[in-house]
């Protein structure tokens, strides 16, 4: 079956957190401050990401969450390890602080705005299907300037459905105007929350991943990449 769609996942697809990861280093800072939190800054950052890690893991199986709800309860978990006595409302500078760091330091991925406008060339439906809250999404997708090059955009809020559960793909492809699964290629950066999904509803998928390596667990994509551009060699061959 030919390819007629191609779904991209938001972030860690179209753009990469590598630039983000400097001011986290801030927003802990931060932390540290409001809350006179004493640990070293080695053992906040490991804290950070063991709470945030784990409350993944525990919201994962959700068919809907919203992500200020995660980082919330991590953020508050995170307080507790370190020794802080967290009050009502201390928990969402985590949350708050990735956006803002985001809308200072992201950018596109080299090659993305060239490959997704060759793909409209091909007369594919392309759109986004990303696990994101909307407050978040929408300054981003602005910031990163690529709106014009996509016909729809699912985000978890708007479809109350979270990847890897089947809702939220659902969702996406209503707005296709009658594409099936199968005809829909999709990119993304996570084998658990954007593979194994879209895999089971029959789309070929695609990872795509900063650094070569083994893939560790998970379903296997049908593609792997390390390059937006790649994606030319794939769709519609």
């Amino acid at each position: 079956m030919s390819h007629r769609a191609v779904f991209f996942d938001f972030g860690g697809t179209l753009f990469s957190y590598a630039e983000v990861r400097p001011y986290f280093d801030r927003m802990l800072r931060e932390l540290a401050r409001r809350h006179a939190l004493t640990a070293p800054m080695e053992e906040i950052r490991t804290t950070f990401r063991r709470t945030v890690a784990k409350k993944m893991a525990e919201f994962l199986p959700r068919p809907f969450y919203l992500h200020r709800d995660l980082f919330g309860a991590a953020e508050v978990d995170l307080l507790t390890e370190l020794g802080a006595n967290p009050r009502e409302g201390d928990d969402s500078l985590l949350y708050l602080g990735q956006t803002a760091a985001a809308l200072v330091a992201v950018q596109p991925r080299e090659g993305v705005g060239e490959t997704l406008a060759a793909l409209r060339g091909r007369g594919l439906h392309l759109g986004i299907v990303s696990n994101i809250d909307d407050d978040q999404f929408h300054p981003l997708f602005e910031r990163i300037g690529l709106g014009s090059y996509f016909d729809a955009v699912t985000t978890s809020e708007e479809a109350r459905s979270c990847k890897p559960h089947p809702g939220i793909y659902r969702h996406a492809l209503r707005k296709t105007g009658g594409i099936a699964a199968e005809e829909v290629v999709f990119v993304g950066d996570s084998l658990d929350y954007d593979v194994a999904g879209a895999k089971a509803l029959g789309m070929t998928t695609v990872l795509i991943r900063d650094f070569p390596g083994e893939l560790a667990g998970g379903e296997d994509p049908d593609h792997v990449i390390e390059a937006i551009p790649e994606l030319l060699q794939i769709v519609g061959a």
